[in-house]
């Protein structure tokens, strides 16, 4: 188990200001998304960025099967484990301003209660899910202990990330949602993206669908209003909770606090929309060329697929590209950076099966096959 289980055809917003590009030339004629929408049983998408260097937009589907309201670029999405670039995003900015040192143990900014060779565990380690931790926890009052020595393989590992939420909150001397949103959010006109759930959220987001097009009651945005509701009794909201004051709180409610579960949470708690991913994604790519040194592979995962501080490296194609999957109950999300295209796509879904559909967008887009389609 993992924090996935835990836990008409619409175009432009402005006519003529979106290309379509290659995809274009696939639903000229037919509605050919919607027919992929139906065959997958996703109910909806939103893809936005740039391909080829054209900005681009398309959105399809309903927010909820049945219903009236149409997804667009602007619908919200739990974005899952998209919250981790961002986050990556943050933390080489402070290692940027000399903050924090990418191979310097956690454990000498604060206590993090890490023994054995946890306790060498590093900024760079988490980035590159190679701290050899798990990804979750799932029993209560279990030690946080590695598999392996931090730096010697590649293990995909929310439980790091939080670690690193922990730190970066010790280093800004600011609750972790709000750094983020004025570290990275804001200044790049994110407005309608947030790392704390609130319920008002719902009046703007999809819902959740399993791998039949139904609605599912324990989508991610259950875990958030538990989450919600266990911070609202003790007084707290999460935009200004802090991880200790957030902890305090599940004390005091006599329910346990599982990193998998507490919100605001870096590895996984974003809340955005393609419009507002897509803005970040085209940061990134410039940033590729800009900050070369931090896209470089770190670690291998195997012949096609290494990582880079925040990202998956896809090598498959020549050129390197840069991925991140989004994966929680109802949600399936994908994020892509291809320097050599000038292409930088973010693709949201609001179904189980959505990574089939949002796999068939993309090769429609590229003409390509990347690797990590596969791998993930």
């Amino acid at each position: 188990m993992d924090r996935r289980t835990f836990l008409s055809l619409s175009g432009a917003a402005t006519a003529g200001a979106f290309v379509d590009v290659a995809f274009a030339r696939t639903i000229a004629q037919q509605p050919v998304l919607e027919s992929m929408l139906e065959t997958t049983k996703v109910p909806g998408i939103a893809v936005a960025g740039i391909v080829d260097g054209k900005p681009f937009q398309k959105a399809g589907g309903a927010r909820e099967a049945g219903g009236k309201n149409r997804i667009t670029v602007d619908t919200v999405f739990a974005a899952a484990s998209l919250s981790k670039p961002v986050f990556a995003w943050a933390v080489r900015d402070l290692v940027k301003d000399g903050k924090l040192a990418l191979d310097k143990p956690l454990g000498d900014y604060l206590d993090l209660g890490l023994t054995g060779d946890a306790r060498r565990i590093t900024a760079a380690h988490v980035l590159t899910h190679s701290t050899g931790l798990p990804n979750w926890r799932f029993q209560p009052n279990v030690a946080l202990a590695t598999d392996f020595a931090p730096g010697a393989r590649w293990q995909y590992s929310g439980e790091g990330i939080v670690l690193l939420q922990r730190t970066v909150e010790k280093i800004s001397g600011q609750p972790i949602a709000a750094f983020m949103k004025e570290r990275v959010l804001q200044p790049m006109g994110m407005a309608s993206s947030t790392f704390a759930w609130t319920p008002d959220l719902q009046s703007r987001a999809a819902t959740g669908h399993d791998r039949n097009g139904a609605a599912i009651e324990r989508a991610l945005a259950f875990y958030e209003r538990r989450n919600f509701e266990t911070l609202d009794k003790a007084g707290l909201r999460g935009e200004s909770a802090t991880y200790d004051q957030i902890a305090a709180a599940y004390e005091k409610a006599g329910t346990p606090m599982l990193a998998v579960g507490m919100s605001p949470n870096m590895a996984g708690s974003l809340q955005t929309t393609a419009a507002d991913f897509g803005k970040f994604l085209q940061r990134v790519l410039a940033d590729t060329a800009a900050r070369p040194d931090d896209f470089k592979p770190r670690i291998d995962v195997n012949r096609h697929i290494a990582w880079t501080l925040g990202l998956g490296v896809d090598r498959s194609l020549g050129a390197p590209a840069y991925f991140q999957w989004g994966d929680g109950p109802g949600f399936k999300n994908f994020a892509w950076v291809q320097p050599a295209r000038k292409t930088a796509l973010v693709f949201l879904t609001n179904g189980d099966r959505g990574a089939a559909l949002y796999a068939w967008v993309l090769r429609q887009l590229l003409r390509e096959d990347p690797a990590a389609l596969y791998w993930i």
